[in-house]
């Protein structure tokens, strides 16, 4: 696969990667953020989210109760960092070496990857 930093293509998978993990949470968490920005730079994806809490959180944010549920969105987030790390590796073609996820109070979040060496493509007759 081609570096998406130096090539054309690059808008087409930054975009793919914003969609897919746009889609991620819409299934895991009931809705999706409002807005996603992928960046890719080297070896590191940030992927940057807005309006990412659900109504539920909002309510819970409202009423002073942040630290929870960044608490529970963490532990959810390591339950699904599977998921994520497969999504990216299939976009890029790279191995996904760390996964960081963070939300803020103003429901910005933000899912980093560091990225590892290209995967080796799997011969056809062993598919």
């Amino acid at each position: 696969m081609q570096d998406p930093t130096t090539h054309d293509a690059s808008g087409a998978i930054v975009a793919a990667i914003s969609r897919e993990i746009v889609g991620i949470y819409a299934e895991y968490y009931g809705r999706g953020p409002t807005k996603a920005k992928t960046h890719w730079r080297e070896d590191v994806i940030t992927c940057i989210l807005e309006d990412a809490f659900t109504r539920a959180e909002r309510v819970l944010v409202d009423g002073g109760r942040f630290e929870q549920v960044r608490l529970n969105r963490q532990a959810f987030q390591d339950e699904i960092e599977p998921l994520f790390r497969a999504t990216i590796e299939k976009v890029t073609g790279r191995r996904v070496e760390t996964c960081l996820s963070q939300i803020n109070k103003d429901g910005v979040a933000a899912e980093i990857f560091v990225l590892g060496p290209q995967i080796p493509a799997v011969p056809a007759a062993l598919q």
